[in-house]
This record gives C-alpha cells, sequence and structure tokens, in this order.
C-alpha cells in the first residue's frame, strides 16, 4: 500500500475501475455517498495547500558527522491560501462514481463501480455480458405480495411433500426453458452455421443488454426445510426475476416461496476475493483495488463481446479490437481488424 503525503497526488490517481461488496441493507445510491464520503476525509486529512506541504532541509549536525532533515513550511504566512480561509479542497460531488448494474436495496454481493475516467470502462464491462452468479436463499410455506419476507401475507401453505429431488428436477426444467431461448436472445437462428460456431466458441450469450433475463444455471446448494439456497447463474436478470423465480418454483412444487436473501458472489471476472468490506472503503484501499482490478480488464477478459475497444491507460478509446463474431479469437483481437475510432 503507498503512502501519500500530498493530497492532490492521491486524487489524481483515483481514476479506473473497483470492486466493493455492497451490504444488505443500503441502497447503492447510499453506498456511494458513504465512499465518496470516506475519499473526501482520507485525502482532506492528507496537506492539500502549499502552506501544508513541508520542504526537506539539510542542517548540519555537530555531534554526528551525517546530516540530519528538517522541514519547514512553504508559504506559511499568505492566510489568502489558508485551510481555514478557502475550507476544505475537496468535497463529495469532486468524485464521479457510477455503479454497473447494481443490486436492490436488500441484496448483498458482489459490485463493481467506475471512478473518474474509469467509468468509460463501464461500457466495456457492459458490452462483454458477463455471466453472474448468485446465492439466492428461499423459504417455502409462505405467499407474500412482493415475494419478500416483509411483503403482505398473502397465504400459507404446507411444504412438507417437499423433499430435495423434487426441487432438483424443477430446478433442471427452469434452466432446460431457458436454454432453447439462447439463441434467438443471441440473434441468430438455432439449426444454422453461425449457431453452430458459437456455441463452439463458449457460452452462448444474448445479443445486447435488453433481452429478457437468460438462466445458465440453477442448482440447490443447501436444502434445510423451509430454507433452500439455490445456485443461480444469469444475464439480464435483475433481483425482482430472481424474486419472483423463487415464487414460480415454490408453485411448481405445489407450494409457495418467498426469497429471503439475495448474494451476488461474482460478476464475471471480479469474484469476492476482489471485493472491499464496508470497514475498507477508504481512499488508499481503493487505489490498491483498482490496480488489482486492472488485470481484470484487458482485451483477453474483454473479448466476449461483438465489439472489443481498447483503453489506454488515461481511459481513452482509441481501437476497434475486434468486430463481429468471427473476430473474437485471440489472434485477431492481437492483430487484425483494427480502424481508429473517432474520439
Amino acid at each position: 500500500m503507498m503512502k501519500f503525503d500530498w493530497g492532490p497526488s492521491l486524487f489524481r490517481r483515483l481514476n479506473g475501475v473497483f470492486c466493493i461488496y455492497k451490504p444488505s441493507d443500503p441502497p447503492v445510491h447510499k453506498v456511494l455517498e458513504i465512499i465518496r464520503g470516506n475519499l473526501t476525509r482520507d485525502i482532506n486529512a492528507l496537506p492539500c495547500y502549499k502552506y501544508e506541504r513541508r520542504m526537506p532541509r539539510v542542517e548540519a549536525n555537530t555531534e554526528e558527522k551525517l546530516p540530519s532533515l528538517s522541514s519547514l513550511p512553504v508559504d506559511a504566512d499568505n492566510l489568502a491560501q489558508h485551510r481555514l480561509t478557502l475550507g476544505p479542497r475537496y468535497i463529495p460531488d469532486d468524485f464521479i462514481l457510477e455503479p454497473l448494474h447494481g443490486l436492490s436495496r436488500h441484496a448483498a454481493g458482489v459490485l463493481v463501480i467506475g471512478i473518474g475516467r474509469g467509468c468509460e470502462y463501464l461500457e466495456h464491462i457492459a458490452l462483454a455480458r458477463y455471466l453472474r452468479v448468485y446465492h439466492v436463499r428461499g423459504r417455502f410455506g409462505w405467499a407474500t405480495e412482493n415475494y419478500s419476507p416483509k411483503g403482505k401475507i398473502l397465504e400459507r401453505t404446507t411444504f412438507h411433500h417437499i423433499t430435495k429431488p423434487k426441487l432438483d428436477k424443477v430446478c433442471a426444467a427452469a434452466q432446460a426453458n431457458h436454454t432453447k431461448y439462447m439463441f434467438d436472445y443471441a440473434g441468430v437462428r438455432p439449426d444454422s452455421q453461425e449457431a453452430y460456431m458459437l456455441a463452439a466458441s463458449g457460452l452462448v450469450r444474448p445479443e445486447n443488454g435488453k433481452t429478457p433475463p437468460i438462466l445458465y444455471g440453477v442448482k440447490c446448494i443447501e436444502f434445510n426445510p423451509p430454507d433452500f439456497t439455490l445456485e443461480i447463474h444469469a444475464i439480464n436478470e435483475k433481483c425482482t426475476y430472481l424474486m419472483n423465480l423463487i415464487g414460480d418454483i415454490g408453485l411448481s412444487l405445489k407450494s409457495t416461496a418467498v426469497c429471503t436473501h439475495i448474494r451476488r458472489v461474482r460478476y464475471g471476472h471480479f469474484e469476492l476475493q476482489h471485493a472491499l468490506l464496508r470497514k475498507q472503503w477508504t481512499a488508499n484501499r481503493i487505489l490498491d483495488n483498482i490496480r488489482s482490478c486492472r488485470s481484470l480488464l484487458s482485451v483477453d477478459k474483454l473479448a466476449t463481446s461483438d465489439n472489443v475497444y481498447h483503453l489506454d491507460q488515461d481511459g481513452q478509446r482509441h481501437r476497434q479490437l475486434g468486430s463481429g463474431r468471427e473476430g473474437l479469437t485471440r489472434d485477431k483481437l492481437k492483430g487484425g481488424n483494427r480502424k481508429m475510432l473517432s474520439s
């Protein structure tokens, strides 16, 4: 962790993408307010004005052979540039933060955020259409108006006839029902050569972010009636859709169910190990996280979408590295199909 003795130097380096673990209570906009407040506090705690900088001065020491270092304030008599005159140099509005595919208020998990010029990376991460993994907890025997345990209770039902094999069968049916629509959402015909090449290249992703949600995996990882936990792999989903899915599974098993908790454990290459906990939302920790997340924004990792652009260190978009589905191989990303874009 780097240590800074000059506030503007730290402020200039806060550009990029970082990852946090969102708690289940505050909404996303409140989380951003907390981060802005922490960044403002940490940077303003450093010297931010010229008179606060202390320049080293070498002094001769008669008792020792080596000279000693002391420091003197710079321009300390100019009260027009004093902190008490101008106030704090940075305010929360100076920090531009944008979340990517945020979570609902009661959901928790991995949240990707762009800061400063790093917000331009969010467009390319969204174009990659990363697979998101959730651990969704549900409870049988309840029915509420919004599929949440805090909603108005509409019905109480029995659940003792539900077994794990029955739940696994319903989960497999839900996954299979979405599998047959993958090629339609990808914009290709299922019986075409393009569909074959697309399936052979890896995960069949939707054509854009406006298609209905697609479930790539639904599996029960914990079963303790009336509570159960599903691991769901999806793209273009929202938390409300996952809550509705839990309710539909309960109806398929001739019962009812509510969603008690949603936790995102992975967003593409961003995993729990990359996420900062709430006590780590400080300026130095966020700067270190920006550096560690740079390896997750390489061309090879973003090459899941149709159009992949290259961003330089300043966050400026210059080159289109791949065009069309046939341009997604590593060789073509490195060597071919490159043309300048107007900035």
